[in-house]
């Protein structure tokens, strides 16, 4: 190869190397860059004009032959390679091996995003300052944002995903209101648009549940009788979970004395939560006048209060105890015996089936009375105990200093009816014109409030007999996943051991390369 081709082929492969670095640096095309690929393709064809025999000569060498038949098979090993990785940027297909599925979505995520009908865009705003900790706070938040609303976009041909910088467009910036923090996210259907906080996958499900409902229903929770607050953000409060049902609910408070003693025509679910004082007997007409028309009742009532519900739920075909279920259980949280371990869930019940195979599906209540399915309860009723305790539990009548401990469980605290009120329990009389309505009774309030409302499964308990009473199917499932870490305890001596065991096998390892290395070398 003569001295001028060198010169032009050298040239060529720096003019490429350029070109490369440049493109990597600026983070995309510029117009800028069309110069030294110009001069990379100019300079390559050039040594070939003038080096043309001499290539011919080479590349008509038997060797050469057998060194292009391997260059093409590493070709085509590379562009199989990219044609792979090509197909599945555009087709993404995760398996997911961690213990809490944590790498996929929830089945309520994916219902959530099954059940959009409108295109929906997840759109990140973030905000890349000039330090580099600033760039590179921002991109590892694009990352994972972009991570996860991949796996939203499998689940649903409807979402899409785009992020933009906030400072390159500011129109975008001032149209989000995106003035401080490093980063938002918002889900949008045209016009609409709906702030996903946080940005994770609840938050992201919980804005695509708001953008696919057009109109709202609505939950009434009773006051005046002392019960648990929706605005009380303390322990006791309600604050939490009327945040979590204002995502698809319009939660409203509401007192039968002021009503004259009946329920609001828009209420599609009542809830009455921890009353502390007594209901009327004109009140509890009331009540039972909206389950007759086919209302729907959530009643979470506790033991050693005089608040009159049990005639309610006696109505209902159901017995409130009024007793003191114990659990031993709870000395794993280093609780007091009240505080007891719901884990004995209906298969077949909406609202707790989805807990069967959960593994520690549990859920914690504290000062709770049992529930059974009364003797005399209406033949017309379907009456179902979804939420128990185990055999190892105890009720007694009465909290006092010296209890003699004795398990007589299963203890229920959850029961779901439906069907017609066609007869009152109480009077015996024929009800006229009953509809079919529901109700889910508990024999605890404190597992709703802001204290334990997070506790195990909860949350899903008291959001899914929610969904049940309102009829809304598809919110009936567990919530998106929380991250939980994994610990692994190893004793002292075991610890050691496995460290000798992997430098022992590193060294066997070793010898052996220099084994096979001198062997092949003397050979």
């Amino acid at each position: 190869m003569s001295k001028q081709g060198k010169i032009f082929f050298s040239f060529s492969v720096l003019a490429f190397l350029i070109l490369g670095s440049s493109r990597l640096i600026y983070g995309g095309w510029h117009p800028a860059l069309w110069v030294p690929l110009g001069l990379m393709l100019f300079l390559f064809a050039a040594g070939v004009a003038v080096d043309h025999k001499a290539l011919r000569a080479i590349f008509g060498m038997r060797t050469t032959k057998h060194g292009m038949n391997l260059g093409a098979l590493i070709i085509v090993v590379l562009v199989s390679l990219t044609c792979v990785n090509y197909l599945a940027s555009q087709h993404d297909k995760k398996f997911d091996w961690t213990s809490d599925k944590f790498n996929s979505l929830s089945e309520q995520s994916v219902k959530a995003a099954t059940s959009l009908k409108t295109p929906t865009e997840l759109v990140l705003l973030f905000r890349k300052d000039a330090s580099n900790h600033g760039a590179q706070s921002a991109d590892l938040v694009a990352r994972q944002a972009k991570s996860l609303a991949d796996m939203y976009r499998n689940a649903s041909n409807k979402v899409t995903y785009v992020a933009y910088d906030g400072l390159q467009r500011p129109d975008l910036a001032q149209k989000f209101e995106f003035q401080t923090g490093q980063f938002v996210m918002f889900a949008t259907q045209g016009e609409r648009k709906v702030k996903v906080d946080p940005v994770s996958e609840e938050g992201i499900t919980r804005a695509l549940m708001k953008l696919a409902r057009d109109k709202k229903k609505t939950i009434y929770f009773t006051r005046g009788h002392g019960e648990l607050l929706l605005d009380d953000k303390e322990t006791g409060g309600l604050s939490v979970l009327k945040d979590d049902l204002s995502v698809t609910y319009d939660v409203k408070s509401f007192a039968l004395f002021e009503t004259g003693d009946k329920v609001p025509e828009d209420a599609d679910v009542v809830a009455v939560v921890g009353p502390k004082t007594q209901f009327l007997e004109a009140e509890l007409g009331g009540l039972r006048e909206y389950a007759r028309r086919g209302g729907h009742l959530l009643i979470a009532i506790d033991p050693g209060v005089k608040q009159n519900l049990a005639q309610l739920a006696k109505t209902f075909g159901v017995d409130f105890h009024n007793n003191y279920v114990l659990d031993l259980r709870s000395r794993v949280f280093q609780a007091s015996p009240t505080l007891i371990i719901g884990s004995d869930f209906s298969p077949t019940n909406d609202i707790t089936k989805g807990f069967i195979g959960g593994g520690n599906a549990i859920t914690i209540f504290e000062l709770a009375s049992s529930l059974t399915k009364a003797t005399d309860a209406p033949s017309s009723l379907n009456i179902d105990e979804f939420v128990k305790t185990d055999a190892s539990t105890a009720a007694v009548p009465e909290l006092h200093d010296k209890i003699e401990y004795k398990a007589n469980g299963p203890h229920t605290i959850g029961i779901s009816v439906s069907g017609k009120l066609a007869i009152d329990v109480k009077t015996g009389q024929t009800l006229p014109e009953a509809k079919q309505f529901g109700a889910v009774i508990f024999g605890d309030s404190d597992f709703i409030s802001n204290r334990l409302l997070n506790q195990n499964l909860n949350r899903d308990l008291i959001e899914n007999s929610v969904a049940w009473l309102s009829n809304d199917t598809d919110l009936i499932t567990i919530r998106p996943k929380q991250p939980k870490g994994t610990h692994l305890d190893m004793p002292t001596g075991s610890f050691y051991s496995l460290i000798l065991a992997l430098f022992l096998i590193t060294v066997a390892l070793f010898g052996s390369g220099i084994s096979f290395w001198w062997r092949r070398r003397t050979a």
